[in-house]
């Protein structure tokens, strides 16, 4: 039985099926090839080399993600495009590496830099102020995405990440470190999802206090009196 003749989306497709599964770190055109019942030269006529393939990915991934109402003020906005960018990132492993390496370079992500600069102008943010906590939240929002990967993917049983960091810091002195021995076990206990809301909330917070002090009435200068 021949295999299905190629197009360039199906073997896009079939890309973000194999990242959905082993992750983008692990793409290639070989085990996309063999996932396809063809040779690589084959995967090849549709598609350049992997740089490519993972730009494509990467733009037919983030074209499932919606954007929020544009009815929601700035931070409510930006707190349920955290949430469904969290989904999606976490769903494909290696996706927020790939924009903290490269940036925004496809078309969804500059379409989500486009409307959230939009958002934070129209609240009275500057330009370049708003381009600024861009950068500044989804470079966050990214790295703690990336941050989270490693406890979705091992199996039931698995030491949590950070190991070693956490028996660095238990061998410390507590009298010469009290900082790290009054926070370290909070860091342990925290359930990977609040800590993400609690970090989410520090972003917003900082965010929601630029807007407002924009937003308040300037003071009046004292009128000069007419000599």
């Amino acid at each position: 039985m021949r295999p299905p003749r190629l197009s360039r989306d199906a073997v896009v497709e079939a890309a973000v099926a194999l990242v959905r599964e082993e992750g983008l770190r692990q793409l290639s055109m070989r085990t996309l090839a063999n996932r396809l019942r063809v040779t690589p030269m084959a995967v090849y006529k549709h598609v350049e080399n992997r740089d490519a393939l993972v730009h494509l990915c990467a733009e037919s991934i983030l074209q499932t993600l919606v954007l929020p109402e544009e009815r929601l003020e700035p931070v409510a906005w930006l707190r349920r495009l955290a949430g469904r960018l969290r989904a999606v990132g976490l769903a494909h492993r290696g996706l927020m590496e790939f924009l903290l390496e490269q940036g925004p370079v496809v078309h969804p992500a500059l379409v989500i830099l486009d409307r959230t600069v939009l958002k934070l102008h129209a609240a009275g943010i500057p330009w370049k102020e708003a381009g600024a906590l861009h950068n500044t939240f989804f470079s966050w929002l990214a790295g703690a995405i990336r941050r989270q990967e490693p406890w979705d993917v091992g199996p039931p049983g698995t030491p949590p990440p950070f190991e070693r960091f956490f028996a660095a810091a238990r061998a410390l002195p507590a009298r010469d470190y009290p900082g790290l021995a009054h926070g370290v076990p909070h860091m342990r206990a925290t359930d990977v999802g609040r800590e993400f809301e609690a970090s989410l909330d520090f972003m917003l917070e900082g965010i929601q206090r630029r807007i407002d002090a924009r937003r308040a009435p300037a003071r009046k200068r004292p009128l000069r009196r007419q000599r």
